[in-house]
């Protein structure tokens, strides 16, 4: 029923393909679980045509929605830029948060609503194909491993299994249409459902006593990056009064809002320049 009146098309596509998903992988095991999805679309419908139509005389819009493609022509745009911008800077990327700078900035939101082509222009190309083909290759390996076990498991051993995989296909289905990588809700959701997803995964390999020590090396060396690249971070957080005053002194209506993006000017301190971006094409 919320979907419904939520009136989205990513959810609706992500759920879709999630069925497909665990229909597939799982097979006979997976029928208790779409069952369970089949009664709550005919619920969710029973209670919006009670509530929402009848009572409120409104229609649903989903479907029309779903069937039209003229209002996709915004997120191929964003899409088209993006591809421009990675291929400008493949090596590094622009950085995070760089689709809120004009000219780039996308109103009413901020990033190209694709999980994919914001990590490559934030983050240059390499960075996005070594992260695709680890998020790939774990994902598939923790599935086929879910698949194996799945015969030989009790029946609330496979519905847990089988609706973390479909949270699993249907949060990657999502972001790769909408900007859900952004939302807090989302991020935590992720953590939640990735991190449960990474524990259940066991790699199988011979035991060894060796322990080599480029592998200690390697580590060492991304720890001190990590640390290096977070703690360069903080200087932002110094100047985070002056860039409020700024702000203040450039817009109409002096409101802090929640999301960087209805500011649109990160990283500005000069009122001028956030004057003379706004005037530009």
């Amino acid at each position: 029923m919320l979907v419904l009146v939520s009136n989205v098309r990513g959810t609706v596509v992500a759920l879709g393909l999630a069925v497909v998903g665990v229909g597939l992988l799982f097979r006979r095991h997976a029928v208790r679980w779409l069952s369970i999805q089949v009664g709550a679309v005919v619920g969710g419908g029973i209670l919006y045509y009670l509530l929402f139509d009848l009572i409120a005389g409104t229609t649903p819009q989903v479907a029309e929605r779903l069937g039209s493609i003229s209002g996709e022509a915004w997120r191929i745009q964003r899409w088209t830029m993006s591809l421009e911008l990675a291929w400008a800077h493949p090596w590094l990327g622009l950085g995070p948060m760089h689709f809120a700078w004009p000219p780039y900035h996308f109103l009413p939101g901020a990033h190209p609503h694709n999980a994919l082509l914001q990590w490559m222009v934030e983050w240059g190309l390499p960075s996005a194909s070594i992260m695709t083909g680890l998020v790939v290759w774990g994902g598939w390996s923790w599935m086929r491993q879910e698949r194996r076990e799945a015969p030989g498991a009790t029946r609330r051993e496979n519905a847990v299994r089988v609706g973390l995989v479909a949270a699993v296909l249907a949060g990657a289905a999502h972001s790769m249409v909408s900007g859900i990588i952004v939302m807090p809700v989302s991020q935590v959701l992720l953590a939640l459902v990735g991190g449960w997803a990474w524990g259940r995964y066991r790699y199988e390999r011979r035991p060894s006593k060796e322990t080599s020590w480029i592998s200690h090396a390697v580590l060492c060396v991304l720890l001190i990056g990590s640390v290096g690249i977070v703690g360069s971070s903080v200087r932002d957080v110094l100047d985070a009064e002056e860039r409020q005053l700024a702000y203040l002194e450039a817009v109409e209506e002096p409101t802090f809002w929640p999301r960087y993006w209805k500011q649109g000017y990160i990283g500005v301190r000069k009122p001028k320049v956030m004057e003379r971006a706004a005037e530009a094409p």
